[in-house]
């Protein structure tokens, strides 16, 4: 049976987004200074923001395992899935080399990457999502069959192979990934199912769990700054200075257990809470729905590096303090608002599309039986 959506996790939906914007707005806007450099400022602002924000991807995983759990497996789920990723992958890209006059240096690669975007990873993050729903009716079918204490201990266990491991030996293992594979969306998809029919003993108040997320996220901060200074005092761990920004360390895992445990309003207060938002209800819903949307635009691969030049990110990340930061929250919320309106528009596009090919089905399938 599908779960209800409830309003205050489409809003960490929506919060999840914000800062995944924010991660491309500091990561490849030139706001981030390199470990190795000097810091001023502005680079202890931006890592630490960094920190709070690197959340966000393990945020949204676990919100499909909490309510993907209890859905039913539905193949014109994935065809959606698909043809909302094609349609941005193709039509964006056919817009920017229109623009740009750049027909003559495509390839077969460009247009295999334009035509085949889940299989050559065009977004990474679409393609594991894509591969984990697919497997979700065996992970469901499995997680209902055992009990509580079997899958808690297949979820450390995973924790423990996935995470526990490349957080405490001081080297690169050769399956890490960093979080970018499908097993580890794997590990996260078990534990949002597992908190939503359990929970989690020692986080039973969501005071704890905002704690929780605010201690992780200071102490990624802190690591890198205690693994930055050995190197600058030392020449010691150059490859591993930032190794605490990584969505499968234990740190991201735990503060996004944290943050996620923090927005779980189930029960009667959840439902007065609800009542009290009125109509806005509608408009976060909406909004709420489109984000998938958002990360599709921003990241095409033709604009994840050229919207921060059209806001000149890199010459506000070397003004003031008061300056760079009102920049980045403007600017992450002018293109998730603009990214969000221009899927909501596709949606209702697609819909009616699907409303008259229905219709126009069932106009044959009448005659037919005349």
């Amino acid at each position: 049976m599908k779960k209800a959506r409830q309003l205050n996790f489409e809003i960490l939906r929506i919060v999840a987004m914000l800062l995944i914007v924010c991660l491309h707005y500091l990561g490849k806007g030139g706001a981030l200074t390199p470990a190795t450099l000097e810091f001023g400022t502005n680079s202890y602002i931006a890592w630490l923001v960094e920190a709070f924000c690197y959340v966000s991807v393990n945020i949204y995983v676990l919100i499909s395992g909490y309510f993907g759990s209890g859905s039913t497996f539905s193949l014109r789920k994935i065809a959606r899935l698909w043809s909302q990723v094609l349609f941005y992958s193709v039509v964006i890209g056919v817009i920017m080399i229109t623009v740009t006059g750049a027909w003559n240096n495509i390839d077969i690669y460009t247009v295999f990457g334009y035509v085949f975007p889940v299989v050559t990873e065009h977004y990474w993050f679409a393609t594991a999502y894509l591969i984990l729903y697919i497997m979700m009716p065996f992970l469901n079918a499995g997680f209902e069959m055992l009990e509580q204490k079997t899958v808690k201990r297949i979820i450390v266990l995973l924790v423990c192979f996935s995470s526990v491991a490349k957080s405490v030996l001081p080297m690169d293992l050769p399956l890490d990934k960093a979080g970018y594979d499908i097993l580890w969306f794997i590990c996260l998809y078990l534990t949002g199912a597992y908190i939503r029919e359990y929970r989690i003993g020692f986080l039973k108040r969501r005071l704890y769990g905002l704690m929780l997320y605010m201690v992780c996220a200071l102490a990624t901060f802190a690591g890198m700054l205690v693994l930055r200074a050995l190197y600058l005092e030392k020449g010691m761990l150059h490859d591993m200075i930032t190794y605490t920004y990584s969505y499968n360390h234990l740190l991201c895992f735990l503060g996004a257990v944290g943050l996620f445990i923090a927005c779980d309003r189930r029960g009667a207060k959840a439902e007065s809470w609800d009542s009290k938002v009125g109509v806005g209800k509608r408009i976060i819903y909406s909004i709420a729905g489109a984000t998938f949307g958002v990360y599709l635009i921003h990241e095409h691969v033709n604009l994840r590096y050229l919207w921060q030049q059209w806001f000149d990110c890199a010459r506000f990340a070397q003004g003031s303090p008061i300056v760079f930061i009102l920049h980045m929250t403007v600017t992450v919320i002018a293109v998730f608002i603009v990214c969000a309106v221009i899927e909501i528009i596709r949606q209702k596009l697609f819909h009616k599309i699907e409303l008259l090919l229905t219709i126009k089905g069932r106009n044959k399938n009448a005659e037919k039986e005349k």
